[in-house]
């Protein structure tokens, strides 16, 4: 199981606390921030599982109000773990329902056990499998079968890592949302697992797949994606 995380953070600590949280691969980066605009345009977009929110002393353009705001548009927030150099701090956190509290800069021993405590109460956050149905044939696929999404009108077409293509009628806008996190939309009519990417070169505007097998375009409408599965997989 893989969880999705966005780190807030615009101190003096974000490099060696995304590198102490890289230690862990269940947990996935899939942006970082560092302002208040940025951070809940992320969160309402990305919709992760867990969100490290840093809140120091010298930092004037992050706080707690950023909880406030969510709760203005969704029904339930995300994890949130707060990371902060102020030992007071700790008491509003939890009374704003924070997850966790960990003082700056990060003591590894208490990041492994807030992580593990996460981990063991979130072991069926989502399903893996996809059900798929064409002209009353229901096809069960696990996620992480899925190579890439192709959009066909109205309907579309499943490549799987075993070389089978399974076409479902309903739009590809439509399966995005059902699908684990580690699928990106790439362009208008692609939507790929970045568990399969072996080569994204800009310059071509290209995606390959496989082992360099596929190549797929991608579009400048969804490069901020494609920035996000580089900081992902790098």
């Amino acid at each position: 199981m893989q969880f999705s995380y966005i780190l807030i953070d615009s101190s003096d600590y974000l490099e060696s606390t995304l590198e102490y949280i890289k230690e862990y691969d269940d947990f996935l980066c899939v942006a970082i921030c560092k302002t208040r605009k940025d951070a809940i345009n992320k969160i309402l977009e990305l919709k992760p599982n867990v969100v490290f929110l840093s809140i120091n002393s010298a930092s004037d353009s992050i706080s707690f109000s950023i909880l406030s705001e969510l709760h203005e548009f969704l029904d339930e927030l995300p994890t949130i773990i707060v990371l902060s150099d102020i030992k007071e701090a700790a008491y509003e956190a939890y009374q704003r329902g924070v997850s966790g509290y960990l003082l700056t800069p990060i003591d590894s021993n208490e990041l492994r056990k807030c992580l593990m405590r996460y981990q063991k109460t979130h072991k069926a956050l989502y399903k893996d499998t996809i059900s798929i149905k064409s002209n009353g044939d229901y096809n069960f696929i696990r996620s992480s079968e899925i190579v890439y999404l192709k959009a066909d009108n109205n309907t579309t077409d499943f490549y799987l890592k075993s070389g089978k293509v399974i076409s479902a009628f309903k739009t590809l806008k439509y399966f995005e949302k059902l699908l684990p996190f580690y699928f990106f939309r790439i362009h208008h009519g692609y939507v790929i697992n970045i568990q399969y990417v072996s080569r994204i070169n800009l310059g071509k505007n290209s995606c390959y797949l496989q082992n360099n097998e596929i190549i797929l375009p991608f579009s400048r409408t969804y490069k901020t994606n494609i920035d996000t599965i580089i900081l992902r997989i790098s």
